[in-house]
């Protein structure tokens, strides 16, 4: 257990990662297309970001056609005693 956490810890330990997590925990889910309209990096930097997010499993990715949208995943989160809103910027 202690690597999973010390693999999200270090996923959040970049400032756009943190960012990309804070718009996602005010919406239930946000497309590539929205969150990418958010932040002024473009397509493939932004996907490097959600690539090391999902990796740490901090997200996960629903596929629609070509599209692809991104939510918390609050149940694995939660299931290691990780309470995300406090992390990255006080509760909502």
């Amino acid at each position: 257990m202690a690597q999973k956490i010390i693999r999200i810890f270090k996923a959040l330990s970049n400032q756009t990662r943190m960012d990309i997590v804070s718009q996602l925990l005010g919406a239930k889910e946000l497309s590539c297309r929205q969150l990418l309209s958010k932040f002024s990096l473009s397509q493939p930097t932004l996907s490097h970001h959600f690539n090391e997010l999902i990796d740490a499993e901090i997200l996960q990715v629903r596929k629609e056609g070509v599209s692809h949208f991104y939510s918390i995943n609050n149940q694995y989160l939660k299931s290691l005693g990780i309470n995300m809103q406090k992390i990255v910027g006080g509760e909502r």
